[in-house]
């Protein structure tokens, strides 16, 4: 049975609204069973909470991913029984809905044989996703930039190093996506611009030679984060916290309600003091402490199809 490990991701990292996303080593996985008629079964456990998660077909991403990669193909739909493990938090900010995507379009892939160029990859899962920030990295890994020229979604990839810790402290409430994009005002003003814009580039070169202290200035922002705290109590308290403690940057994680932090040491403690003031406001939370996932799950299913051709 073919297994595929789609990594959960971080988007925005503060100032890249839209623009910026990283691959982290927490990890769903999925195995593939083909079948011998056309029927598509799929079954998506929790394994946080060790439960199964049903889904409506009409909005199963993994499903319509699947069917999607067929129809690019113009291949007729080949059965598969699918089983999805979740170990990323459910509308957390976490990417997990990035992942059934690019899972159906991998999983897709598998079945078929087929695979598809990595651009055509990406154009198909950002038509679905209908943003790339989540889906690239997941699908290449590392950090991407990402952007859209000559009606075409591209990136930049930045490997990020191993010793570099990536906390992230999850609250136990789901903030959907769609919700928290209209909290955010229709129009932006030219000194938020600039100021993102100064932010993305230092946040960048500071991945890229690795000078972290950087990234206390390079992950403010004025564009999504100062209306979408709102919904978190206790936000600036908790990235109080992980300053305090030792880390060197903070921000929102997606949409949240997720709070990413990234340090070299004390990452525990720095979780911990996170999660005070949560508990603080009575807001229950667990916490993850990974690392960047720099591998890319479409060279993978390249070998992997290629053995199997």
């Amino acid at each position: 049975m073919p297994k595929i490990k789609v990594p959960a991701t971080t988007a925005n990292l503060g100032p890249g609204y839209d623009t910026l996303g990283l691959a982290l080593s927490l990890y769903n996985d999925f195995e593939i069973e083909k079948r011998e008629d056309e029927q598509l079964k799929i079954k998506i456990i929790d394994q946080n909470k060790n439960k199964e998660i049903k889904i409506a077909a009409e909005d199963n991403l993994i499903a319509l991913a699947y069917k999607k990669y067929f129809n690019f193909i113009a291949e007729d739909l080949r059965g598969a029984e699918i089983v999805e493990k979740m170990h990323t938090p459910l509308a957390r900010g976490l990417g997990s809905s990035s992942s059934a995507i690019i899972g159906g379009l991998a999983a897709a892939a598998v079945v078929s044989g087929k695979l598809i160029s990595e651009n055509d990859f990406i154009q198909l899962a950002v038509e679905l996703e209908k943003h790339p920030d989540n889906v690239v990295p997941a699908l290449v890994g590392g950090l991407t930039v990402n952007f859209y020229c000559n009606n075409n979604y591209d990136y930049y990839k930045i490997d990020v190093e191993q010793e570099l810790d990536f906390i992230l402290v999850v609250p136990d409430f789901e903030l959907k996506t769609e919700n928290l994009r209209r909290v955010l005002p229709a129009e932006i003003d030219y000194p938020s611009a600039i100021n993102n814009l100064s932010r993305v580039g230092l946040l960048t070169a500071a991945f890229i030679n690795r000078d972290y202290k950087l990234l206390k200035t390079a992950m403010e922002d004025q564009l999504h984060q100062p209306y979408r705290k709102k919904l978190i109590k206790g936000f600036d308290q908790v990235l109080e916290a992980a300053y305090s403690s030792g880390a060197y940057g903070a921000a929102l994680s997606g949409a949240g309600p997720t709070i990413l932090a990234c340090a070299r040491q004390n990452s525990t403690q720095i979780a911990e003091n996170m999660k005070k003031v949560f508990e603080s406001n009575s807001i229950r939370t667990d916490f993850f402490i990974v690392k960047a996932c720099n591998q890319s799950l479409y060279q993978y299913l390249k070998e992997e199809i290629s053995q199997n051709a």
